[in-house]
């Protein structure tokens, strides 16, 4: 069994402070495991400037680094990246040996991108969360289920935070995917 993962996913406009110097107090009060940069507003030559920063920041803590969206950006930098289950599926032929870990919102979905490949699944959203205003949380028995039946790691994300993370860690996810948690660090 792998050791529950906590995994800072990134969003500079939550933060009050410029992205790299959020991330440098995030690694030296609550250092993740892992940071996924997930800056969807970036152009691809924007974002790879931002990532080829970033990646020194968590190879100097070593956190490791997983590219959100931009595969070829995460071929360059040899991390794993972060996709939504359209684009994994538009893609899948051009990842080539990239580890891919896929968001889904369903059972289903987590079924297709398990038997297609993926190399792990991030669930969500768990709880209620700012990010997904007016839509419930779709609960610890959503998260169980995946669990249950893919043989891959499955993380969750949505609505965790402090007072909750046990439970998700109870279930028997591989780890926490949390945003607001450390960009208001």
């Amino acid at each position: 069994m792998c050791t529950f993962k906590k995994i800072c996913v990134t969003n500079r406009h939550l933060s009050e402070r410029p992205l790299y110097e959020q991330l440098k107090i995030v690694f030296a009060i609550s250092k993740p495991d892992i940071v996924i940069l997930r800056e969807k507003d970036l152009s691809e030559d924007e974002y790879r400037e931002l990532a080829y920063k970033v990646k020194l920041l968590c190879d100097l803590y070593s956190v490791r680094l997983i590219v959100s969206k931009y595969y070829k950006i995460a071929c360059e930098l040899g991390t794993a990246v972060q996709l939504s289950i359209i684009d994994y599926e538009s893609n899948i032929e051009s990842l080539d040996v990239l580890k891919a870990w896929v968001s889904v919102h369903s059972l289903q979905e987590a079924l297709r991108v398990s038997c297609a490949g993926a190399n792990a699944i991030i669930a969500g959203h768990i709880y209620e969360t700012d990010c997904k205003k007016g839509l419930p949380g779709r609960g610890i028995d959503f998260l169980t289920s995946i669990i249950e039946q893919v043989d891959i790691p499955v993380y969750a994300i949505g609505g965790i935070d402090e007072l909750n993370i046990e439970e998700v860690s109870s279930a028997g996810a591989s780890g926490a995917c949390q945003m607001s948690y450390y960009m208001k660090l």
